[in-house]
């Protein structure tokens, strides 16, 4: 089964891949770490010949905000599970994030800043509902108990 955790900033893309990955021994591929290696960005074709090599596999899974150069992956994917958590949660979750990363509590493949923390309450407004609505293969899970009773019953 091929999966896509469609997200904004701070939804829990990532805590879902790995719990659900714990679960099947399924693979995690973060776009933002194909899109970026350290604070450099991967030229097209590096970012391509990468997702290519992901797509050969039978299994996995990819999590991601959903950016525009990454929308026709919708159609080879068998399922997108979409995040469409509560507006308030999410600052309360991206403030706490960047509170731990200033601490270094957190790690971080950015370097945290004020300008980072305002550029991610800008994506968090950007979300994709329209888009992620149109698709046939789709899951969206509201809050917290929706996604513990998700992963409870996930079967690959």
């Amino acid at each position: 089964m091929k999966i896509y955790i469609v997200g904004t900033v701070s939804s829990g893309k990532s805590t879902l891949a790995r719990k659900l990955s714990e679960k099947n021994s399924m693979r995690v591929f973060h776009l933002d770490n194909i899109v970026h290696e350290g604070e450099r960005n991967r030229t097209d074709k590096e970012v391509f010949e990468s997702i290519e090599c992901i797509f050969k596999n039978e299994c996995f899974i990819i999590e991601d905000t959903l950016r525009e150069r990454f929308i026709p992956l919708l159609d080879k994917v068998d399922k997108i599970i979409y995040l469409d958590l509560p507006k308030n949660l999410l600052k309360y979750r991206i403030i706490k994030r960047y509170v731990k990363q200033k601490l270094r509590l957190e790690k971080s493949t950015y370097r945290p800043s004020l300008q980072m923390l305002k550029q991610m309450f800008i994506w968090q407004k950007n979300g994709r509902s329209e888009l992620i609505n149109a698709q046939k293969n789709k899951i969206v899970l509201h809050n917290k108990r929706e996604i513990r009773q998700f992963i409870k019953n996930f079967q690959k």
